[in-house]
């Protein structure tokens, strides 16, 4: 009989586990700030190793990479050219926050959206750059969604621009890690 009263209470929990993971799942997933009201992905640290410059890394835990061995860091601004992992990893370390697209995730977008969507995404990340923040925007192939937003260890990624959490997410993770002190 306790047996049975240990198996019932087990599948009891089991029951409970799987309705909150699909609750977590149903509203956006992820870790959350409180002054991010969106759900974000985070990921093991995967250290800080400095790699020489032009050697790269393939073993990131997350597409775009929020974590891990890196390279030299690129200055905060706004890029037409991809910009390498290793680089954008860099800079996630120094506080920064990198805006990323890729026009040909989901369905792609044709040349004048695409160049649509980089200048509204150019507007937001100038706007934070003109107050000092620590942001850049680079188009970054290969992704799963469309728009990626990533802070050390944070990964936020959607399909269709949403400019106020554009703005939330650097407000939110913009020199929220900064064990260099830049």
């Amino acid at each position: 009989m306790p047996e049975r009263r240990l198996l019932i209470a087990g599948a009891a929990l089991a029951a409970v586990i799987a309705v909150a993971a699909v609750v977590i799942v149903a509203s956006g997933g992820g870790d959350s700030r409180p002054d991010y009201p969106y759900g974000v992905q985070t990921f093991e640290d995967l250290g800080r190793e400095h790699l020489p410059r032009g050697q790269t890394f393939d073993f990131y835990n997350s597409n775009p990479p929020t974590s891990g061995p890196h390279g030299p860091s690129v200055d905060f601004g706004v890029y037409d050219e991809p910009i390498p992992g290793e680089s954008l990893v860099h800079n996630l370390e120094h506080g920064g926050v990198a805006i990323l697209y890729d026009c040909a995730a989901g369905v792609p977008l044709d040349d004048a959206q695409c160049q649509a969507l980089a200048a509204e995404l150019a507007s937001i990340v100038g706007d934070n750059l003109s107050s000092g923040k620590l942001v850049l925007l680079a188009p970054y192939p290969g992704m799963e969604h469309r728009i990626a937003l990533t802070g050390w260890g944070t990964l936020d990624a959607f399909d269709e621009l949403d400019a106020a959490r554009v703005q939330a997410f650097i407000d939110s993770f913009e020199r929220k890690f900064n064990p260099e002190g830049f």
